[in-house]
């Protein structure tokens, strides 16, 4: 049997769900929050203005606002973006989820999107027409379980159920690629069902569910307020924790009508990252204070370093990392049928 959860509370997380996921990003179905934040130093901004001529004048992000996707948070709080591509208006949209984002993209209400990896490799999966500029993060991801409960092992969590931020993200497939391991089946020897990252904590330890997973700062909050630990930690879970948190991307459309842009903007991206590891204690307060300015949450000290200690902030968008995470996705039934990334990674000419 599985464990015991009443109608009444997955109602509840449901309903926790649509609030809490704003914190969360990293996810592949959601909506539009309606709330917008824009850049201090370019207010004004207009989605895809452009000047007579193709320059473009403005440009508007949309992206999960969490700590796995830095330059986007300090880029656009700290103003990085206007600063590195001068003469460029930059506005923002926050998203619950990436599949948002995507559809952001696509209706033309933003320019440049930023979630988990996993929308933007469905998407080009599927249509091509979204194509990645850059990585944003490393790890950061863990299966947390109670420190004082029965589960061991991942054997141990047959006949359970876990939480996952989302079903059908980043997060959800690498943990059902880690049962699918251990010789588990998901959604038959495990019950897989959706906790929002920000009640994750109080669920575990309420013993309603075994084990929860997200990414970074979560778990480390799950460990310090729900008694938790991981059962995989962000290394176990996936490569030894070289696998992507957080991409960006944009439209084929987009990219190929605005090369110079898109160079500059990488190059931006690139700047922001460069500065962010040159001193990562300065770097890490600079993008929790971004993360608390647009999530208006806190995080105890001790559980910050924690969780920023499981990621990296890389720019490089591995073309073999990411094939992994596409024949993962086919694997454990994200995508429909095996997809081929030659191309998804975009190279302005």
């Amino acid at each position: 049997m599985y464990g015991s959860i009443s109608i009444k509370k997955r109602l509840l997380w449901s309903s926790i769900a649509l609030t809490s996921m704003l914190l969360a990003g990293c996810g592949s179905n959601g909506q539009n929050t309606n709330s917008t934040s824009t850049d201090t130093t370019a207010a004004n901004s207009s989605t895809n203005g452009t000047a007579a001529g193709g320059d473009v004048k403005s440009v508007t992000i949309g992206y999960t606002p969490t700590i796995v996707l830095p330059q986007p948070l300090v880029g656009l709080q700290k103003g990085e973006y206007a600063k590195q591509v001068p003469g460029v208006t930059f506005g923002s949209t926050l998203y619950e989820a990436g599949s948002g984002v995507i559809e952001a993209l696509r209706s033309g209400v933003i320019d440049i999107g930023a979630s988990g990896p996993y929308p933007a490799l469905k998407a080009y999966a599927k249509s091509g027409d979204i194509v990645l500029l850059a990585n944003a993060a490393n790890g950061g991801t863990e299966l947390m379980v109670s420190k004082s409960g029965p589960v061991k092992t991942i054997k141990d969590l047959k006949g359970k159920a876990v939480g996952v931020n989302q079903v059908g993200s980043t997060v959800d497939a690498m943990v059902r690629y880690n049962l699918l391991q251990a010789g588990l089946k998901p959604d038959t020897d495990v019950r897989i069902v959706q906790v929002a990252p920000g009640e994750q904590a109080a669920t575990l330890q309420g013993g309603q569910i075994a084990g929860v997973a997200a990414p970074a700062p979560w778990p480390s909050q799950v460990a310090a307020k729900g008694n938790g630990r991981p059962l995989i930690d962000w290394k176990q879970i996936l490569d030894n924790g070289n696998y992507s948190a957080g991409s960006i991307y944009t439209t084929k459309k987009f990219a190929d009508a605005h090369p110079d842009f898109i160079k500059k903007f990488v190059a931006a991206h690139q700047a922001i990252t460069d500065a962010l590891n040159k001193d990562r204690t300065k770097g890490d307060a600079d993008v929790l204070a971004a993360w608390s300015a647009v999530s208006k949450k806190t995080l105890d000290p001790a559980v910050a370093k924690a969780a920023f200690a499981t990621i990296k902030y890389t720019t490089d968008p591995d073309p073999k990392n990411l094939q992994r995470f596409a024949d993962i996705a086919f694997q454990v039934g994200v995508l429909k049928k095996k997809a081929d990334l030659t191309g998804f990674v975009y190279t302005a000419k």
